[in-house]
């Protein structure tokens, strides 16, 4: 049976293998600005992380420096922080649970967006609350390179999308540029990230 568990954060294990890269500085921005509705999900086989290691990893970056727990998150009698983690799916091998972890970040990104709709919806979130535009993972260079597909009178509206057969266009991510810098310790690395983020740099942690 499908059920919510409050789990103490330094006691769920995180997946063996795990290619899914995470943007921690906005995944913070969206856990501060809504909450923390779900951490992740647990394979009741392996009793190991399946999704969620990205939204986790901001929760320990929050919990060690002291900040108080998100809603969503409980604190225990012991101080230890209680995220919620969906359970009682089974893998049935590891590969079965690894093709879950790759299908449930893949699946989504595969889908696109309709773009229209995108712009449409980007400027009426950053017009209510830029912090909000932000928590949704997007910036006000992002809704600008968007705005071209909205039309020149606000007040009319949006003119319906040519039907096609194929997908939604997509969203293609823009060339980015970087370093992978090796850390001896998760403290070094989260030391590391602390100041690459202070000193205005976009990073983001791997395992």
């Amino acid at each position: 049976m499908r059920r919510i568990e409050h789990m103490p954060l330094p006691e769920i294990a995180r997946a063996v293998r795990n290619p899914k890269e995470h943007d921690l500085p906005t995944i913070r921005i969206a856990i501060q600005k809504f909450g923390c509705t779900l951490a992740g999900e647990l394979d009741e086989r392996t009793e190991r992380l399946v999704a969620g290691h990205g939204r986790l990893l901001v929760l320990e970056e929050m919990a060690a420096e002291g900040k108080s727990p998100p809603e969503g998150v409980d604190l225990g009698d012991d101080g230890v922080w209680l995220v919620p983690i969906l359970r009682g799916w089974t893998s049935r091998s590891d590969a079965d649970a690894e093709g879950y972890l790759v299908a449930n970040n893949a699946i989504p990104e595969r889908g696109g967006w309709d773009r229209h709709l995108l712009a449409d919806m980007l400027t009426d979130i950053g017009a209510a609350d830029e912090e909000l535009l932000a928590a949704a993972g997007y910036t006000a260079d992002d809704l600008a390179d968007l705005s071209d597909l909205l039309p020149a009178n606000s007040d009319q509206p949006m003119p319906d999308p040519v039907p096609s057969s194929g997908p939604a266009e997509r969203v293609e991510p823009p060339t980015v540029w970087g370093v992978i810098v090796t850390c001896s310790s998760e403290a070094e690395q989260v030391e590391l990230l602390e100041r690459l983020t202070e000193a205005g740099h976009s990073v983001r942690a791997l395992m």
